[in-house]
């Protein structure tokens, strides 16, 4: 693949030639977001003016052949899912060395946060809450089977672990669709951390196993954790996990069970809980057995007379037998009498 990336002096534009088109935006504009993998930019398609995405990988990262690989392999995901970001394709000035642009269709959108923000009093707010969530259970669930091919047709790798699901990573489009987005550091082992403590993630929404550095242990259920934390934050309105230090935020991590909350129903709140269970065992095992927990934890509970209906219909043949038992003692009792 052809990738080119041009300046002309006196244009402030940068402009990148991807997949056999050229794009450009100017960095002196204001960004649309970042983290701390990169900032993420305004961009066109210079035929048309169609608006895009462009993220600069953060030149100190981009010169770490792992996080330039890690940027490579994010531009290269086909993704055709509602839930998720389509990506374009990435530019470099070097192969080794220098910045580094990925380009991404444009989402129009808020976070998450600000989102949930906005209907923060409404009698609906678990409902519309625990529904955007649900979509970011798809997403999971479509990331975590993605199949990656190489190019002679066989299989690189099947499943991807996102690896910092948080509330800035999930956007909002047209107040409804929802969309888990960067995945900057997924599968992403060793060697760049966002932690001063030496491990990949966000401290606040992080799993066990990344703070004790436990690679081999990281999969689904990580993912899992972080939005079972990322759901009980946007439920709450604060982060259960935050502390000023670092350190006692790690702590927690580990040690410490989510807390209750008068905003969280009690139902929704078990549902959280299991899902940030300390040991990956005892969580829920894929991203569906989420979805599906939270949709029946949404369900109002059933009236007395629908669980005696459910009790007599679970216990019929006992119920059933008791009687008859009872019916032949009688007789029993009553041929005994005569």
């Amino acid at each position: 693949m052809n990738q080119t990336v041009v300046q002309n002096p006196g244009d402030p534009y940068i402009y990148m030639f991807v997949q056999g088109e050229w794009y450009c935006y100017n960095p002196n504009e204001d960004r649309l977001g970042g983290g701390a993998m990169g900032t993420v930019y305004r961009g066109f398609r210079c035929k048309d003016g169609a608006t895009v995405a462009v993220k600069r990988v953060i030149d100190n990262y981009a010169n770490n052949r792992q996080i330039r690989e890690r940027a490579k392999f994010e531009a290269s995901l086909v993704f055709r899912h509602t839930n998720l970001v389509e990506m374009i394709g990435y530019c470099e000035y070097a192969p080794t060395f220098g910045p580094i642009f990925l380009i991404s269709k444009f989402v129009s959108g808020e976070d998450i946060d600000k989102y949930v923000k906005r209907f923060a009093n409404a009698p609906d707010r678990v409902e519309k809450i625990s529904k955007a969530i649900c979509q970011v259970c798809d997403a999971l669930d479509y990331l975590h089977h993605y199949v990656v091919y190489q190019s002679d047709g066989s299989i690189a790798q099947t499943g991807i672990i996102h690896r910092d699901v948080k509330p800035s990573n999930i956007m909002v489009e047209g107040g409804s669709n929802v969309r888990l987005m960067d995945l900057g550091i997924a599968r992403q082992n060793s060697g760049n951390s966002f932690s001063s403590f030496g491990f990949i993630g966000t401290p606040e929404y992080s799993a066990p196993e990344q703070i004790k550095g436990d690679k081999d242990s990281i999969g689904p259920t990580t993912d899992i954790y972080q939005l079972g934390v990322t759901f009980y934050e946007l439920l709450d309105g604060t982060n259960p996990m935050a502390c000023e230090a670092e350190s006692q935020t790690l702590t927690k991590q580990i040690q410490e069970e989510l807390p209750s909350s008068p905003r969280i129903p009690r139902k929704m709140l078990a549902v959280i809980r299991k899902a940030t269970e300390k040991e990956q065992s005892s969580r829920y095992q894929s991203a569906m057995e989420f979805k599906k927990a939270i949709q029946l934890a949404l369900m109002p509970d059933p009236s007395l007379t629908e669980q005696i209906s459910d009790w007599v219909q679970t216990h019929l043949l006992a119920f059933l037998g008791i009687v008859v038992l009872l019916g032949i003692i009688a007789v029993i009792i009553f041929l005994i009498l005569l």
